[in-house]
C-alpha cells in the first residue's frame, strides 16, 4: 500500500500518492488521474503497478476534489479554464505545476531506478500527460487510456488504449495515429468497450479488456524502463 505525501510545487504544495515498488527500487511511473480526481480506483491502480515492480507517483491535480458523476466532473473541468483566468486555486497552471513537481520528485526518489520515467494518463490525465511528455528528455514512455489527443509526443515510446464505443473520443482516428508511431509504439482499440473501461468503479468497466490493457501496459513499461 502507498501513502499520501506532500511535495513542493511552483503554485504551492501539492498532495500526491506514492506507491514504492515491491521490491524496491523500480522504474518510475507518473500516474495522472481522469476528471474524477485522485480517487480510490487510481490509488488502487498505483498499488497494483507497484506490486509489479514500479515506483508510482499519482499527484492530486484537483486539490482534494473528487467527483463521482459525469455532470459534476464535466462542470468542474469546464470551470478550470475560468479559474485559470481568475486566479482560482485549481487551474491549468496549478495542474501542470503539480504534474511537473511530481515527475521531478519521482525521478529523485530513492525507490525509483533510472533517469527516465514513464507517464500513464487516463482521459483528462492522458491529455495532460501527452502535453507534459513533449520535449522532455526525462520521459521515455507514455501510456494513454482513452485520450482525446490522437498524436504521440516526439521521441517518446507510446502505447494507446482506446474504447470502440466512446462518447468522448473518435476511435476511427486510431489508424491515422498508428501510421505516425515509431518503432516500439502501439495503439489498440478494445472491441465493445466504452470510455472508462479500465476503471473498476465505473459502470463502463470491462474486466476482460481492462486485464488485457493492463498486461500490455506492464509489458510495455518493462521494455522501456529497463
Amino acid at each position: 500500500m502507498g501513502d499520501m505525501i506532500r511535495i513542493q510545487a511552483v503554485a504551492g504544495d501539492t498532495d500526491t500518492y506514492l506507491a514504492p515498488a515491491r521490491p524496491s527500487p523500480g522504474g518510475p511511473v507518473l500516474l495522472l488521474h481522469p476528471w474524477w480526481g485522485l480517487n480510490e480506483t487510481i490509488r488502487d491502480l498505483a498499488d497494483r503497478l507497484a506490486g509489479d515492480g514500479f515506483t508510482v507517483m499519482a499527484p492530486d491535480l484537483f486539490g482534494g476534489t473528487v467527483l463521482t458523476t459525469p455532470d459534476e466532473a464535466e462542470a468542474f473541468v469546464k470551470s478550470i479554464g475560468q479559474r485559470n483566468a481568475n486566479g482560482g486555486a485549481v487551474n491549468e497552471d496549478s495542474m501542470r505545476g503539480a504534474s511537473q513537481a511530481a515527475l521531478e520528485h519521482l525521478l529523485a526518489h530513492p525507490d525509483a531506478s533510472g533517469d527516465r520515467a514513464a507517464i500513464i494518463g487516463l482521459s483528462l490525465g492522458a491529455m495532460e500527460g501527452t502535453q507534459l511528455a513533449e520535449g522532455r528528455s526525462d520521459v521515455g514512455a507514455l501510456v494513454c487510456f482513452y485520450s482525446g489527443i490522437f498524436e504521440a509526443p516526439t521521441g517518446v515510446a507510446y502505447l494507446g488504449h482506446f474504447a470502440e464505443h466512446d462518447d468522448f473520443d473518435d476511435s476511427a482516428q486510431v489508424p491515422d495515429l498508428e501510421n505516425t508511431l515509431n518503432e516500439g509504439s502501439a495503439a489498440y482499440v478494445y472491441p465493445g468497450t466504452k470510455h472508462w473501461f479500465i476503471e473498476a468503479d465505473r459502470p463502463e468497466y470491462d474486466a476482460d479488456a481492462s486485464d488485457l490493457a493492463y498486461g500490455r501496459t506492464v509489458a510495455f513499461l518493462r521494455e522501456h524502463l529497463a
